[in-house]
């Protein structure tokens, strides 16, 4: 008998009703999102070796070929979400477990790992052994960036619950954590907002959510949570 969230993985597009790239004015809006969110973070150099674990339908690995970004690797475990990436002419993805990325490409390094909205997939007591093996894979001064949700936003209850493959959360201090149980050094750990509108109600709704979330919190002491938006970003230098 299958797991629900092997059900709800093999179909997960369907199931979640994410939009895709292969629409035109959708992939002007994530293309906006991705320089606003992650352009301070891409390397200069186009060359470098870059993975995309848990790429789901291809929307990164676009950006970065189209800004690009010749040497790109990735893999999902839905099929439905890598047939969707070779539908974008993405051929190099393959369906792979993110809890096996310790075993894909034996030989193979990184310069830049991207782990956008799949460590909360990941079962919580194996969180810190995946951040391990992930870290094998970087190269000596390489990055690893994380987009998770927020579990000291406003809404990051209703976040962490909408979708049915989630398995845990984490706040800008549990995340800190986290990486300093797998291995990674606190001064290479930056955490920051997930700020990504691209329109002007966009920008709205982002000051409307500073102050919400400033008097939501203010009855708190000194370690209430700063960051406001439904996601973490996350970057890691390895040293």
């Amino acid at each position: 008998m299958k797991k629900t969230s092997e059900s709800l993985i093999e179909k997960y597009n369907t199931f979640t009703r994410r939009p895709t790239v292969l629409d035109p004015s959708i992939k002007n809006i994530m293309y906006k999102s991705f320089r606003r969110s992650l352009s301070v973070w891409l390397p200069n150099n186009k060359d470098l070796q870059i993975l995309d674990i848990a790429c789901g339908e291809g929307s990164l690995l676009c950006f970065l070929k189209d800004n690009g970004f010749s040497n790109l690797a990735g893999f999902d475990l839905s099929e439905e979400n890598v047939r969707i990436c070779h539908c974008l002419s993405l051929d190099f993805v393959v369906q792979f477990d993110a809890l096996d990325v310790i075993q894909y490409r034996l030989g193979q390094s990184y310069d830049l790992i991207f782990l956008l909205d799949i460590l909360e997939h990941i079962p919580k007591q194996s969180a810190s052994d995946f951040l391990k093996n992930v870290g094998e894979r970087l190269n000596s001064g390489g990055v690893l960036i994380i987009q998770t949700p927020n579990m000291g936003s406003i809404c990051g209850i209703y976040h962490r619950y909408n979708d049915l493959t989630h398995e845990f959360g984490v706040t800008e201090k549990s995340i800190r954590d986290l990486l300093l149980c797998s291995g990674f050094d606190k001064e290479n750990i930056d955490v920051r907002p997930a700020w990504n509108a691209t329109t002007p109600i966009g920008y709205l709704r982002e000051i409307y959510l500073r102050l919400l979330h400033f008097l939501y919190t203010l009855g708190e002491d000194s370690s209430r949570p700063k960051i406001p938006t439904k996601n973490l970003l996350i970057r890691v230098i390895k040293g």
